[in-house]
């Protein structure tokens, strides 16, 4: 039996002091006890995964939680969704509901069947940080939620029934400032003094090619600097990468350009402590956690105006911000910080500063759960 899977025989539990364990040693939660079930059912880890793993063991830590998901956390309960199902059709012992937690339509639309359909005793909650007006259905989905978080104001102003504003955080204690920058750089096995980062899907909403353009014209400047190209593109997009590479072999620049496909989750708090830039020049985003990863790392943002960005980057402090989808104003921003490479560790200090006191996962962790018990406490 898989960690996280439901026991399928008693055989297959310990019990010790009363509660259950698997036979990996995890504990196994009762169906009884899924007060709370946060889904996460998409197959790839995208960036609204990536958050939820951040995410998880923080608000397990207060308040304990099941996810509907094909991946597992360490120490947390993984339901298929009919064991979902099954238990959001009881009556918890301890509350007057279970909450469902969801961040994608297929996932508010689920809930909604198992409330209404099947007479659930769930409420539903949704994280929306979309920065547009939704889509027809979509927003009948939305209408019906019983709570809806928003990632920024500018998110909770495309939909109703936002009971609070939760920007999105980051696990401090994994993302941390490298001791010895280069050192890391080195054991990644990318050349150069200083790495410069893109990260994400690669495809031009992401501007991935705004990042190959502006180091295109960059890099012959500056024989120090590795640009870095963390990502993986669909097979949509792989046209699109393949047109990257081969600009930058016209450039001649193929041996200053690492691409390193998708970064595994476990690595990615090594990879961004590794760089000593990171930049962000995607046209639209929702949210958008990379700028924040790198600044839990004491690495400097260039970003466009687009996500969290303009609320997390102070110009000047911790990075720089430009319009979107505007290639020389990119260029310009990421020249500065090249010609002067000694001003970025000071401003990765700052920017590790804003991460820790504004930005981090306890925080946004212990913001949610305030909303859970919220409404906890109303049906009391």
């Amino acid at each position: 039996m898989k960690y996280g899977a439901l026991p399928t025989r008693f055989s297959e539990c310990a019990i010790l002091n009363g509660a259950r364990y698997d036979r990996n040693g995890f504990a196994v939660m009762a169906e009884d006890d899924m007060n709370l079930i946060v889904t996460d059912m998409h197959p790839r880890i995208t960036g609204v995964g990536s958050t939820i793993r951040t995410l998880a063991p923080h608000i397990h830590s207060i308040e304990r939680l099941a996810m509907v998901s094909s991946r597992t956390l360490p120490g947390i309960q993984s339901v298929n969704i009919w064991g979902a199902i099954k238990a959001c059709l009881k009556r918890p012992k301890n509350k007057p509901f279970r909450i469902w937690h969801a961040r994608r339509n297929k996932e508010m639309l689920l809930g909604l069947i198992i409330k209404h359909l099947l007479r659930g005793r769930i409420r539903l909650v949704m994280t929306s940080c979309a920065l547009r007006r939704h889509s027809w259905f979509p927003r009948q989905l939305l209408a019906s939620m019983d709570a809806i978080i928003a990632t920024s104001d500018q998110a909770a102003g495309y939909v109703d029934n936002v009971v609070a504003t939760i920007p999105h955080g980051v696990d401090c204690d994994r993302f941390q400032p490298a001791l010895d920058r280069a050192a890391v750089l080195q054991a990644l096995g990318i050349p150069g003094k200083y790495g410069i980062s893109v990260v994400g899907r690669i495809r031009p909403e992401k501007g991935t090619d705004l990042f190959v353009d502006a180091m295109i014209r960059l890099l012959p400047q500056y024989p120090a600097f590795t640009a870095c190209i963390a990502g993986k593109a669909t097979a949509e997009h792989e046209l699109f990468r393949r047109q990257l590479v081969a600009r930058i072999e016209k450039a001649g620049l193929t041996q200053r350009f690492v691409w390193l496909g998708e970064v595994e989750y476990e690595r990615m708090p090594q990879f961004h402590s590794a760089m000593s830039l990171c930049v962000a020049p995607a046209r639209y985003e929702g949210f958008g956690l990379v700028p924040l990863e790198a600044m839990a790392c004491a690495v400097p943002v260039v970003a466009t105006h687009t996500g969290c960005y303009r609320d997390v980057i102070i110009p000047g402090v911790h990075g720089s911000l430009v319009p979107c989808d505007d290639v020389e104003s990119l260029t310009s921003a990421i020249d500065q910080f090249m010609a002067t490479p000694d001003r970025l560790a000071e401003m990765g200090k700052s920017g590790r500063k804003r991460v820790e006191q504004s930005y981090s996962a306890n925080l946004e962790a212990a913001r949610i759960v305030s909303v859970y018990r919220d409404l906890w406490s109303k049906a009391a």
